[in-house]
């Protein structure tokens, strides 16, 4: 999954970043400043803990 992927699963869904930090343990001024767009950069290790988290959420929320 992509970066713009990523933010616009995490939009049309409404996860919070406080979500994602307490879940995935990812620094929260990290996922915030991603999410907001001002780096593009991930730690490959934090991304596939953000990438699976928001996977879970997605089929969580078509569920609903």
């Amino acid at each position: 999954m992509n970066n713009q992927e990523m933010r616009e699963l995490k939009a049309a869904m409404g996860v919070p970043d406080f979500k994602i930090n307490y879940k995935t343990g990812v620094h929260y001024g990290v996922i915030e400043d991603f999410f907001k767009g001002k780096t593009d950069e991930l730690d490959p290790r934090d991304r596939k803990l953000i990438e699976d988290l928001l996977l879970k959420e997605k089929k969580a929320f078509k569920k609903k």
